[in-house]
């Protein structure tokens, strides 16, 4: 069993859980944010913010599952090194290093860390983005709010 499967196996026997994935697309931000309506703006605030939940708990099982096939090549590396060394005067690390590193064990799981990797820094770019648009939004909210009532309050003036 995978560590990440240990981990959410453990939050679950406490009561705790990732936020689930949410049941539409992450959204796109207007081209001009100040045109939604306060009920839009705060729509679009709820959804940036349930996608958020969802992808720190992705990123840290990303981060979670590239540790872990980092200690698969590290313990692979390690054990080719003990197999591999003789002691004699004539061994060259770096020629046992190289002998291990041309294996397929080593290089399946070199290829399984990258893989990790990349994937780790999709979420975290996708993490990050998503952030940002959160903040652009809560900003417009914090505007809106701290300038006598919102939208509607302006647009109850104008139209009195």
């Amino acid at each position: 069993m995978s560590i990440s499967r240990d981990v959410l196996a453990s939050l679950n026997e406490l009561g705790f859980s990732l936020t689930a994935k949410p049941e539409f697309d992450i959204p796109d931000l207007p081209r001009d944010i100040t045109e939604l309506d306060d009920e839009g703006l705060m729509d679009l605030f709820v959804q940036f913010t349930q996608w958020n939940d969802h992808l720190a708990g992705a990123q840290a099982l990303a981060i979670i599952n590239e540790r872990e096939a980092q200690r698969a090549l590290d313990s692979a590396e390690s054990a080719g090194m003990i197999k591999n060394w003789t002691g004699a005067k004539g061994d060259r690390i770096a020629l046992i290093k190289a002998q291990i590193a041309s294996t397929q064990e080593i290089i399946d799981l070199q290829h399984e860390l990258d893989i990790k990797y990349a994937f780790r820094k999709l979420i975290e770019t996708r993490t990050l983005n998503v952030e940002r648009d959160s903040q652009l939004v809560s900003r417009e909210l914090t505007r809106r709010t701290s300038d006598g009532g919102g939208m509607r309050a302006r647009t109850r003036r104008f139209t009195a």
